[in-house]
């Protein structure tokens, strides 16, 4: 085994692939004569997809439905396997595209889906073109991996089917790195904007979320700008930013989508409702919670507990004094006589049912899962008219004879030949006929035994009895 080998999820003699598919790879002479037996290591494999792989479907065009190049290389790379290095090489080849794509469907396929995100990320908006399907436009590399990442159909196949927390969990963070993108192109055609962003010291908000904390705004300040790749010293096709998170002082790298203007955001910070940026990785230390409110949590506690004893010291007292009085007075201030107290316990009720509303309504506003929320409703709503468009598609596809028809008329024709005739009617004058006689005889009921007609003795012996009866009752 190779040190580092990418771990696999799922059988190693199929790879998750679907059975279709592989049975006809495994037959295909390329793959046989040519992958098997010529392409012996992972090089080998790389290069032959670079001059021999023109798309990605799994299927070539004709007639004869035989496997793509790219899947048969695919499967040879599955049984050679990759380690981390080699497929980090591959997602970032220069020479092909489709040395690329060829990577990210290997890591769709056999990957631990938990650690899916975390290679696609930086690549979900790659504006590299390729060709996905033959004869087609050139899409990109972006669009590719969205695409493995939300569909399972994939021309003419299936894709492995993620865990359904996963999947939805995907598609929460394709819908934020959609704003974030759409963000980046607004901050390009506003000048002014990047202007600002590329000040050293200007107040910006940035987003920033981790595995224990949803991603929201934080306030922040840019520390640099980066203008170049750390590693390899290109020129970013966007800029980057070094921000520092002003309540937390955690530093972190942003991108042009996830910064913004001060004050277009709504922060968690000012409610001290929020779990600092940074939290679990050592930089920064989070305030204690009562701090960032005013005071320390022993001067609430203490607080509190000494009003609470002086407020039922008092309240003791005036019972004591007013006895049955006071509960009178206390509960009959909603009528004609209002006594002071009850005026006032009417207004501190009425302002502590404001107060509890006003910080629930503060509460909705800063709740750092508020916009996770709102993704995951805007996710599960394209789901649906995704699927309302599949059910208009199917109805559309049907033929124009078929259309508004119903459901048994539809079955009706299921059974009908093509010259108009019922299968079903041509069965049934099929089967054996019945003799007609044997028939008739056969439904007839059984003769029943004759009826014995009594003898004089035995009538006089009835009507004997019959005498004594109407003698004895009447």
């Amino acid at each position: 085994h190779k040190k580092g080998v990418l771990p696999l999820l799922g059988p190693d003699d199929t790879f998750n692939i679907h059975p279709v598919v592989l049975s006809s790879v495994a037959k295909s002479p390329y793959f046989v004569n040519k992958c098997c037996e010529k392409l012996m290591d992972w090089n080998m494999v790389v290069d032959e997809i670079y001059y021999e792989v023109k798309h990605l479907e799994p299927w070539t065009a004709g007639a004869s439905k035989s496997p793509s190049t790219a899947f048969c290389l695919l499967l040879r790379l599955f049984s050679l396997r990759c380690t981390e290095k080699q497929m980090s090489l591959m997602l970032e080849h220069v020479d092909s595209p489709y040395i690329r794509c060829v990577g990210f469907l290997y890591l769709r396929y056999a990957a631990d889906p938990s650690t899916l995100w975390t290679w696609f990320e930086p690549y979900l908006y790659d504006e590299e073109s390729v060709q996905i399907r033959q004869g087609k436009g050139d899409t990109t590399v972006g669009e590719y991996c969205r695409l493995l990442l939300s569909e399972l159909d994939y021309y003419g196949t299936r894709l492995p089917r993620l865990p359904i927390a996963i999947e939805r969990q995907f598609k929460v963070r394709l819908l934020q790195a959609e704003r974030s993108e759409e963000r980046a192109k607004q901050h390009l055609e506003n000048e002014a904007a990047m202007q600002y962003f590329q000040k050293t010291g200007a107040r910006v908000m940035a987003l920033y979320g981790d595995e224990e904390n949803p991603i929201t705004w934080y306030d922040a300040v840019v520390d640099r700008v980066i203008l170049r790749d750390l590693e390899s010293g290109e020129m970013l096709h966007r800029p980057k930013f070094q921000v520092t998170f002003s309540e937390y002082g955690n530093t972190e790298v942003v991108t042009l989508g996830e910064i913004d203007l001060p004050g277009t955001h709504t922060t968690n910070t000012s409610e001290g409702g929020a779990d600092e940026p940074g939290r679990g990785r050592g930089e920064g230390s989070k305030p204690d919670y009562h701090e960032r409110r005013g005071g320390g949590r022993g001067d609430r506690g203490y607080d509190r507990g000494e009003r609470g004893r002086s407020n039922d010291y008092n309240r003791g007292n005036y019972d004591n004094d007013r006895g049955r009085d006071f509960r009178r007075d206390h509960y009959d201030h909603r009528g004609g006589d209002n006594s002071h107290h009850g005026q006032r316990g009417y207004g501190d009720r009425r302002n502590y049912d404001d107060q509890r509303r006003e910080r629930s309504r503060s509460r909705d506003r800063n709740d750092p899962r508020r916009e996770e929320k709102d993704l995951m409703e805007e996710v599960l709503r394209r789901e649906r008219e995704k699927s309302a468009a599949k059910g208009r598609h199917d109805y559309a596809s049907r033929p124009a004879a078929f259309r508004g028809e119903s459901d048994e008329r539809i079955q009706n024709r299921r059974h009908m030949n093509r010259d108009g005739s019922d299968r079903r009617q041509q069965k049934r004058e099929a089967q054996p006929k019945v003799d007609e006689t044997n028939a008739t005889e056969s439904k007839k009921p059984a003769a029943t035994a004759p009826v014995r007609e009594k003898t004089a003795a035995e009538l006089a012996a009835i009507q004997e009895k019959k005498m004594k009866l109407m003698a004895k009752y009447g």
